[in-house]
């Protein structure tokens, strides 16, 4: 079920990224996405705020020129990065890693309401929500209730229907005003 909504979440990225954009991935984790992304896209600029983790990365991915680590927190994209043709959260702890060092409530949902005030039609936000654990369900019900009110994207989201804790995929978009 995870592996479903994992090749449908890179059917989905893979469908909408051109050879020359530009992409954030907003958790470099053990860089598994950062490789998909860097295999797609112009230039990928990779977050995380576990050295250990972009020091992993980066070594792993020493043959792509085409990706920036930045040792820092997502919320600070604004500050290394003017413009992305699209942003990939995926959220929850580090595999493998400390499960107490996750992503935060408070500042996955302030960082969305700084892409949603930046954001350009045609731009995309793709966030990997793990519901499984404590941290990963209330930061979900918090940036869900966000979006809720949030008229002028199109927000699709997917999950396994009779899976409670499975993880969630959510896809936003800016709408096109005509």
């Amino acid at each position: 079920m995870k592996k479903a909504l994992l090749h449908l979440n890179h059917a989905l990225i893979k469908s909408l990224i051109q050879p020359n954009d530009v992409v954030v991935d907003m958790t470099c984790g053990n860089g598994n996405d950062t490789e998909f992304l860097a295999s797609l896209a112009n230039l990928v600029f990779t977050f995380d705020i576990q050295l250990s983790a972009l020091n992993h990365t980066k070594e792993k991915l020493a043959h792509y020129e085409n990706i920036h680590y930045i040792h820092d927190s997502f919320e600070q994209v604004s500050k290394y990065v003017d413009f992305a043709n699209m942003y990939v959260f995926n959220l929850g702890y580090l595999p493998g890693g400390d499960k107490t060092i996750t992503t935060k409530k408070e500042i996955t949902l302030k960082t969305l309401k700084l892409l949603h005030d930046n954001i350009l039609l045609g731009s995309q936000i793709i966030i990997m929500a793990y519901i499984g654990h404590e941290e990963g369900f209330k930061e979900y019900m918090l940036f869900n209730e966000y979006l809720k009110d949030q008229k002028e994207y199109q927000i699709y989201e997917t999950r396994a229907l009779h899976h409670d804790l499975a993880p969630i995929l959510v896809w936003i978009q800016k709408k096109d005003s005509k």
